[in-house]
């Protein structure tokens, strides 16, 4: 599902952390109207490194910050993990918490600061990935969902829609969804196998649909790819009998372009 460092405090160290250490978890929301993604990414703002600009200054240096997963630019999240380790003399839960709400809310938020143990990642720990899709269909906008919704004003099928959602279930290569990723030379092609839990459209009233998806991973574009397929099963473009064929194909071109990634959110990640 597609991803800077920005030091205010000249005066702090940043070669990396010494003396004992323990790692933290960090738990956080964000809005990604105005990131680049989450992932720190050089001359561009990005959620990990607007987080390690404020975290630097409390422990004398740049935190290395693991992600339980990328977002790309746009997206949100209501439930991100990260992990980290920093010394324990200048660990102050409650203080990590409140710089981050302080300085950079409400577009990023601290839900939950903990200590974890020294094994602990929050990437590889992680056994599951919940994301949600937003879709406003109805004639007119809504400006106050604009920031997390499409806005699709054709008429959708919800019932087609939520019928091409079985076969996406299980274990497959989902390679006609996904962007693939850019492999050097002499490297093996990465994998785009993946394992999907739960698909589902949901009626939300006054013209929004909303699209859960679970599974154990997913690839880049993956979600919004799946969407924009269903949108296009949805306005009759697309037939639900296509989706296997697609699937089949390992072909991005087989399928439809993604949707836009405004209105996708994490909204949990399994442990």
């Amino acid at each position: 599902m597609q991803e800077l460092t920005l030091f205010d405090e000249d005066d702090h160290e940043t070669s990396g952390p010494s003396g004992p250490l323990v790692r933290v978890r960090l738990t956080i929301a964000y809005d990604g109207t105005d990131f680049r993604g989450l992932a720190q990414n050089a001359d561009v703002r990005t959620v990990v490194g607007e987080l390690m600009r404020v975290l630097t200054p409390l422990f004398g240096s740049a935190p290395d910050i693991v992600m339980s997963g990328r977002t790309d630019a746009g997206v949100h999240a209501a439930h991100q993990v990260l992990s980290f380790d920093a010394p324990e003399d200048k660990v102050d839960l409650e203080q990590i918490s409140n710089v981050i709400n302080q300085r950079l809310g409400p577009e990023i938020v601290a839900i939950d600061v903990v200590l974890a143990a020294p094994e602990f990642s929050a990437r590889f720990d992680a056994t599951g990935r919940r994301y949600r899709y937003r879709i406003l269909n109805r004639p007119a906008p809504d400006p106050f969902s604009a920031r997390f919704a499409w806005w699709v004003p054709q008429q959708l099928n919800l019932a087609v829609m939520q019928l091409a959602c079985d076969p996406f279930l299980g274990e497959q290569d989902f390679s006609s969804f996904c962007k693939r990723p850019k492999v050097r030379p002499g490297e093996e092609p990465v994998s785009l196998v993946r394992r999907v839990t739960e698909a589902r459209w949901i009626k939300s009233g006054d013209g929004e649909l909303v699209f859960e998806i679970a599974g154990s991973a997913f690839c880049h574009h993956m979600v919004r790819s799946i969407v924009g397929f269903h949108v296009a099963v949805g306005r009759g473009k697309r037939s639900v009998g296509e989706v296997r064929s697609v699937l089949a194909a390992r072909d991005r071109q087989a399928a439809e372009q993604p949707a836009p990634p405004h209105g996708l959110t994490l909204v949990e990640v399994a442990y």
